[in-house]
């Protein structure tokens, strides 16, 4: 396939539902172009921020706050108790692949903090079900990951009584397909967003009816009466995201947290926290042929935040540790009782009809 590539960012037509427009710019860079003034008015963001999370008194909570012990989960968290001082009640999915290392940044975190926190760890057998059924088809633990992590995030607020939940999700990560002529799972939390009253109820039927469709009815009914047991009992609160409202640049979260020493980049791999995360960033650049975070990339870019040339460069000669892959994504597979050999055919099966 000849590769056709945006002459502004570095996405090219191995991004799925990217399109290319006459003046050679991508239907990314013309959201972006589009919602740039909406999406970094940061005065207006802030109060409607702060109108979000504004509790009146019938809440326990200020917020619920997902915590993976990352960079941005603790700058975030760090944030809303010292600067915000809201009562925030953190907890963190275990979901079977949490390292060592991020528990301990965890515990380490919440009592520098005096932070209530929970590991939420769900039901075994339907943890395995779920990446099962969902690798199996869309050959990504990533879309199982965040489903797992969008639907505790969701329920806990609702369990603990908060106002709402809370989250750090990167500016990279949340609008890396956000275009308005692409359907995408987290494209209506960013619209919720920007709205100072949210129909809850329409709002989470739009969005767990497209994440529950990636299972059958049976799973389906088990997340609904597991996972989100509380959400449905109590009411849903609203899902907000933190660097939605407030700006973000991966340098300057990093040296916050280090000066104020919170939080130590000492490891080379920034995603410590996860022990498979390497084996899921292969195969899927295994099926896209390419450095799988370009999108990520193109985003920075239009951020201004690296050089379109100095991303070009990054993306086009990654280099995979293929032995690492490998064992992590064995160790996967056997957790939920995958055939490695049979995912690996279909990814390249997958990239080659892709392609």
């Amino acid at each position: 396939m000849k590769i056709k590539r945006c002459s502004h960012c570095v996405n090219d037509n191995t991004v799925k539902n990217f399109k290319l427009y006459d003046d050679g710019v991508c239907n990314f860079c013309h959201t972006h172009l589009e919602y740039y003034d909406i999406l970094h008015n940061y005065n207006d963001l802030k109060k409607l921020f702060l109108l979000k999370i504004k509790n009146d008194g019938q809440y326990e909570y200020d917020a619920a706050v997902g915590f993976s012990g990352g960079k941005d989960s603790t700058y975030v968290l760090y944030k809303l108790v010292k600067e915000y001082n809201l009562k925030v009640y953190a907890f963190t999915l275990d979901n079977g692949f949490l390292s060592d290392e991020a528990k301990q940044r965890i515990k380490d975190v919440v009592n520098a903090l005096n932070v209530k926190h929970e590991f939420v760890e769900c039901d075994t057998n339907l943890l395995k079900k779920i990446y099962k059924s969902i690798v199996s088809k869309y050959l990504s633990p990533c879309i199982a990951c965040s489903f797992l992590g969008y639907a505790v995030m969701i329920n806990q607020a609702s369990k603990i009584n908060a106002k709402v939940t809370i989250h750090g999700r990167s500016t990279y990560q949340m609008f890396r397909n956000f275009a308005t002529d692409v359907e995408d799972v987290f494209k209506p939390f960013i619209f919720s967003g920007l709205q100072e009253n949210v129909d809850l109820e329409s709002l989470y039927k739009q969005v767990l009816g497209k994440i529950e469709s990636l299972v059958d009815n049976k799973l389906k009914e088990e997340i609904q009466t597991k996972l989100l047991k509380d959400a449905y009992k109590n009411g849903f609160r609203e899902f907000v995201a933190y660097f939605l409202y407030h700006p973000y640049n991966k340098e300057d979260v990093i040296d916050f947290l280090q000066s104020n020493k919170i939080w130590t980049f000492d490891n080379e791999d920034e995603h410590f926290d996860c022990l498979i995360h390497y084996g899921a960033w292969y195969l899927k650049s295994l099926i896209a042929r390419r450095n799988h975070e370009l999108p990520e990339y193109s985003v920075m870019i239009r951020e201004n935040h690296i050089d379109r040339d100095i991303a070009l460069n990054i993306v086009n000669n990654t280099k995979f540790d293929k032995t690492r892959a490998k064992k992590e994504l064995k160790m996967f597979c056997d957790y939920c009782n995958l055939s490695y050999s049979k995912i690996m055919i279909k990814a390249k099966i997958y990239s080659k009809r892709w392609w």
